[in-house]
């Protein structure tokens, strides 16, 4: 198994910063945490190479606490561009056996374990009790509003990068969960709403496993492939994110 890997997905509208894209960002800042320089002339998979080796050096807490702070300074730096839009997005790290996943808003981590499914991740949907809670104690209204429940008639998640004229109440912290990879953990799904919008975890995970699990090619791209028509077969009609990693490989 390899020490250490990152990976990132997200969705969102089509937002840049003036310098890299958003999803750039997210990982120069996740980085940078962890006290390392992003150099933009290195080409990535040599910055991943000298990144995760300090990595290695890191224990679990500062792990997390980097990939917060990682969040943070990106919105924060996002906005300062005063560029529109915002962005959810879900990041999955790989450190000497343990598995590191984080989001702020809807764009889901899935883990099959033998072939059952377990979302790693708990969508921020304004719907949220605990989510509302926090929005409605800061003064702002949750109402449901064209089939779907928002914060001020407007955006239905209450985490994200951006939207500037709702940062009072949606905020961009992640929430992170770390567990043990054990030999029964499959493959990890990183996907944005538009698959879980129309796709069930459990059918998401039976899916891959037609393609990735006990047949002598794996084909993850091809499942990936599949996974999106699925979700646009069923109406979807947004932009579909999908990663597969197969964590015996990792």
């Amino acid at each position: 198994m390899a020490k250490d890997i990152l990976f990132i997905v997200r969705e969102g509208e089509e937002v840049k910063s003036k310098t890299v894209t958003l999803s750039l960002l997210i990982l120069k800042e996740i980085l940078n945490r962890l006290s390392l320089v992003f150099l933009m002339g290195m080409g990535v998979l040599r910055q991943l190479k000298v990144a995760m080796a300090e990595v290695s050096k890191r224990c679990g807490d500062a792990i997390e606490e980097a990939i917060k702070e990682a969040y943070l300074t990106t919105d924060m730096d996002f906005l300062k561009e005063d560029v529109g839009g915002s962005t959810c997005c879900v990041t999955a790290m790989i450190h000497e056996g343990d598995l590191v996943v984080s989001n702020p808003g809807d764009c889901r981590a899935v883990l099959s374990r033998n072939g059952v499914a377990e979302a790693l991740t708990s969508d921020h949907h304004v719907s949220r009790q605990d989510e509302r809670a926090r929005i409605e104690a800061l003064g702002g209204y949750v109402d449901f509003c064209h089939g779907v429940w928002r914060i001020q008639d407007s955006l239905a998640v209450s985490r994200a990068i951006g939207n500037k004229h709702l940062k009072q109440w949606v905020i961009e912290e992640p929430e992170t969960k770390s567990l043990k990879i054990q030999p029964e953990c499959e493959f990890l799904i990183l996907a944005s709403d538009d698959l879980w919008n129309k796709v069930t975890n459990q059918e998401a995970v039976n899916l891959v496993r037609l393609f990735c699990v006990d047949i002598d090619k794996s084909e993850p791209f091809s499942a990936c492939k599949k996974l999106a028509e699925l979700s646009s077969w069923r109406g979807s009609f947004g932009d579909i994110s999908v990663m597969i990693i197969q964590l015996e490989r990792c």
